[in-house]
């Protein structure tokens, strides 16, 4: 059976130089209590989203969330790279290798808040300032990962 991990806070921070806006996200395994802290540029959704031809910010946050963990129970497994293959090849495997991770090894979503309290309130969405942060405009990620594929292949990479 996959572990569980939770998402259990989201700090808004930088890189040292304070130019790089990022997320501090704490993956927390409770049956264990092992924690994993990941520092995610906020531009990264939407360069994930580019380079692997996804749909949406959840699909996005999603990959990234699960490769943050992957390598926990498959430290060697390579991840193929998506600006070698088309854009609806690169979201099949980026979708794969998520689902791979789901069904073999651990799931990752937002903690819920446990108690009356938290029955009783509107549950807090601790991704909600990632969500909020990108909009992902099919078109625009599109028409994106065709250009970078252009200059790619005019750099000769």
């Amino acid at each position: 059976m996959p572990d569980d991990w939770q998402v259990t806070e989201v700090i808004d921070t930088s890189d040292d130089s304070g130019q790089v806006e990022a997320w501090e996200i704490t993956l927390t395994r409770p049956a264990d209590g092992v924690t994993v802290a990941m520092f995610l540029p906020k531009m990264a959704i939407e360069h994930t989203a580019v380079a692997c031809g996804l749909t949406s910010a959840d699909e996005a946050i999603d990959v990234l969330l699960h490769r943050a963990v992957h390598p926990i129970y498959e430290p060697n497994l390579r991840e193929t790279n998506p600006w070698q293959i088309s854009g609806e090849d690169a979201r099949a495997a980026a979708l794969e290798r998520v689902e791979r991770c789901k069904r073999d090894h651990a799931t990752v979503a937002a903690a819920v808040p446990k108690g009356r309290m938290a029955a009783a309130r509107k549950v807090a969405d601790v991704l909600a300032p990632l969500r909020s942060h990108v909009r992902i405009d099919r078109v625009k990620v599109a028409t994106a990962r065709l250009e970078q594929q252009r200059a790619l292949r005019q750099a000769g990479t």
